[in-house]
């Protein structure tokens, strides 16, 4: 389903007003000028003004046309069965990453959709540890996130 600029901008301009009044409840930072509702505070009025912008385009150009059409691609089930997938994938990490960790559950979320988007097995495991490798240490080391280094690393082998 293709959503057009009304549709579109209609749901960006719901999606930054629910962003803008769920950030609004984040607690203060003890001795900072920002806290932590900054961020999505930002980020909730740069989405509504694209919002603005989709909806006020489609108004314009759109008039006469439907607010949804449905593209070829979602008329065949493999296609469909690929969208389960990776949500059956994505799903499985965030069950599984605090107990295989970060690294070794990222590594089989990013190959795993790289396989179903029809990467051949030799490049995605590379291009999947190469990714992984440079989020673990972006993350990390550089901007120093706790991630989930996992019990099954912990085990007595």
């Amino acid at each position: 389903m293709r959503l057009g600029d009304r549709a579109l901008g209609a749901l960006t301009l719901l999606g930054a007003i629910g962003l803008f009044f769920a950030s609004r409840q984040f607690s203060p930072i003890p001795g900072q000028k920002y806290g932590a509702e900054t961020l999505p505070l930002v980020i909730s009025i740069l989405a509504g003004a694209v919002g603005i912008w989709l909806l006020v385009q489609g108004l314009a150009t759109e008039r006469s046309a439907a607010l949804t059409t449905t593209p070829d691609w979602a008329r065949e089930p493999a296609a469909w069965a690929k969208i389960a997938a990776a949500i059956i994938v994505i799903a499985g990490y965030i069950l599984a990453s605090d107990w295989l960790g970060f690294t070794i559950s990222s590594l089989i979320l990013v190959a795993a959709l790289m396989l179903l988007t029809g990467t051949r097995l030799l490049t995605a495991l590379p291009v999947a540890l190469a990714t992984v490798i440079v989020v673990q240490f972006a993350f990390g080391k550089l901007l120093l996130v706790p991630l989930p280094r996992g019990e099954f690393l912990s085990l007595p082998w």
